[in-house]
């Protein structure tokens, strides 16, 4: 299984160099965990702490062969034994039955829609390059709506590469999905979702072609980013960590205005498109100090963000024409950790921000920012960061954390305000990303999930203030993986346009069985509540909606499956035109090659 990357703990007689060492390490570690009291901008992980992302926990031998089954479950796509590469293509067919293909209030219309997804599912670790990159086209065919016969895609991608030891590295990414325009149903969508999902995916509702709700083009939306970011990484001995990086990213989302969505998309009503520079320096002290430790960021971001239509006084839909405006952030920040003992950990930060949006009506920010917290590691396997601050113009509580229960459960947390467009925050969230079982992006801070509020929430234009809260617990048994997740999230409008506020609370769980090596039974439900302003955008207001799923799923040789779900949707409005509810029966049929 994955690990959590364990520090060394072993007893010795004070003083000793094994006990310092130990410092170092809980020192390091809590540093990594430090960086989650802000938004992250440049991609998290680099050279030295690939192997610190907590994705879950070491177990005994006794447990690792009971747990043979589950292994079958929880483990994704990884490359061969001592390192090269893994190349899986593969096609899904599937065949859905719905009641209400439109997803409407009336009238109600039955279709048979046809999915045809191609895909590949790419894994590499060789000296110089680790990639994890997973992509499916996905063609939906409906035999009575042929008007909204679409062609969207599924991604995920991220990949290290190593260009001179020690010094001179690049880091790749890249995320494409869709969401509703609504907010999702139930809070679910697929941005960060592996393409194609297997239906033994654990924690997560089983995915229909890569298309969680089977939305059709006139309801979703396509958002993909892509992002480059070198940087030089240079270890000065006993005397600190010097990084140096630079940073290029593209973000699009975009309702389709044709048949297909490109791989930036372009064209389709209320489009959103960012451009992002990035310049950091980061300088950290290194071994001289035993129990203190400094470190310095400078963080230069300039961006152009098009918004394709303005949103009139009062709601409606948003008119011909669109905005641009630019924006710039700049922060300066130093952060003294002083290791008080093994489990403790003491926090403070002081420095500067500068953030300006050109767009009317937002009131730059140029003030001090501070913070000061803990972080506790009480065990090698949890870690907890509390911290209280000022950033991004106001005060602010910031938590981050994972714990390992038992060898069996795993815990997760994260709280926090972030400032910026909703793009801004899918590009900070792909910043955040690691690999996680089945081809999906974790959080690399805390193993949770990624992309919550995302896709919970409808797309909009805008600068917004966003808080949210996510919490997570998974359970692997012998045959059994449980998950629980629970979503708070709010985000308030600080600029131009109709002042607005908009919320969202989701708790969702999923059950996944093996009754048999090549027979597996899951299912899922999500519940959420939505509270926002009707009659702006595509905002449907204050609602209440429900997801729910069974699926089976059977292996017929190494290469073939065969699977059958039933999916049933539900969203109460407080604009009536909005009640829906749909059922889905979907039979697939998936060949690896």
């Amino acid at each position: 299984m994955h690990s959590v990357a364990t520090i060394a703990c072993a007893a010795a007689a004070p003083g000793s160099g094994a006990v310092r060492r130990r410092r170092r390490l809980l020192l390091a570690f809590a540093l990594l965990v430090t960086d989650a009291t802000g938004a992250a901008a440049f991609p998290f992980l680099d050279a030295t702490n690939q192997d610190q992302v907590p994705t879950g926990t070491e177990l005994s031998s006794p447990d690792t062969q009971d747990l043979l089954h589950q292994l079958q479950l929880a483990n994704g796509l990884s490359p061969p034994a001592g390192g090269g590469w893994t190349i899986v293509p593969r096609i899904n067919v599937q065949e859905e039955l719905t009641d209400n293909v439109l997803q409407l209030n009336s009238p109600r219309q039955a279709d048979l829609v046809t999915y045809l997804s191609p895909g590949v599912s790419i894994a590499g670790d060789l000296p110089r390059v680790q990639m994890t990159f997973d992509f499916a086209p996905i063609l939906a065919l409906y035999a009575n709506e042929t008007s909204l016969n679409a062609l969207t895609e599924q991604m995920t991608g991220l990949a290290s590469v190593t260009v001179v030891p020690d010094l001179f590295y690049v880091d790749v990414r890249g995320l494409s999905g869709v969401q509703s325009v609504y907010g999702g149903l139930g809070g679910v969508g697929t941005l960060g979702a592996p393409a194609n999902a297997n239906l033994m995916a654990p924690g997560s509702v089983p995915s229909l072609a890569g298309n969680t709700l089977g939305l059709t083009r006139d309801n979703e939306y396509q958002t993909s980013s892509l992002a480059i970011s070198p940087y030089l990484l240079r270890r000065l001995g006993d005397w600190g960590t010097l990084k140096l990086g630079y940073s290029l990213a593209m973000t699009r989302s975009d309702t389709l205005s044709g048949f297909a969505a490109s791989p930036l998309p372009s064209g389709g009503l209320n489009a959103q498109s960012l451009l992002t520079n990035e310049a950091i320096a980061h300088y950290d002290t290194g071994d001289a100090l035993t129990s203190a430790k400094n470190s310095v960021d400078v963080n230069l971001t300039q961006s152009q963000s098009t918004f394709g239509g303005v949103y009139p006084p009062g709601g409606g839909l948003p008119a011909a024409g669109g905005t641009n405006f630019s924006s710039t952030s700049n922060i300066i920040s130093d952060t003294l950790t002083y290791q008080l003992n093994r489990t403790v950990a003491l926090l403070g930060s002081i420095g500067h921000e500068d953030i300006t949006y050109t767009e009317t009506g937002f009131q730059g920010i140029h003030d001090m920012t501070w913070s000061f917290g803990t972080t506790l590691t009480p065990n090698p396997d949890t870690a907890l960061t509390v911290s209280y601050g000022h950033q991004y113009g106001t005060n602010s509580l910031a938590v981050t954390g994972h714990y390992a229960a038992t060898a069996r459960t795993v815990l997760n947390v994260s709280y926090g305000t972030t400032l910026g467009t909703q793009l801004q925050m899918v590009q900070s969230q792909l910043n955040l990303a690691a690999a996680g079982a089945n081809r999906s992006l974790i959080n690399a801070q805390t193993g949770g999930s990624l992309f919550a509020t995302t896709n919970a929430l409808a797309p909009q234009d805008g600068v917004f203030r966003t808080t949210s809260l996510v919490l997570g617990t998974q359970t692997t048994l012998d045959r059994d993986i449980i998950s629980l997740n629970l979503l708070l999230a709010s985000q308030s409008s600080t600029g131009a346009g109709p002042a607005f506020a908009t919320s969202d609370q989701t708790i969702s769980v999923s059950w996944v069985h093996q009754m048999r090596p090549d027979m597996t039974v899951s299912g899922g439900l999500s519940l959420s509540w939505m509270s926002q302003p009707a009659q702006v955008g595509f905002i449907p207001g204050n609602s209440l909606s429900a997801v729910a799923t069974a699926a089976w799923q059977y292996q017929i040789t190494e290469t073939l499956g065969a699977s059958i779900s039933y999916s049933f949707f539900e969203r109460q409005s407080a604009v009536t035109s909005y009640n829906m509810y749909q059922n889905m029966l979907i039979l697939g049929l998936s060949k690896t090659f």
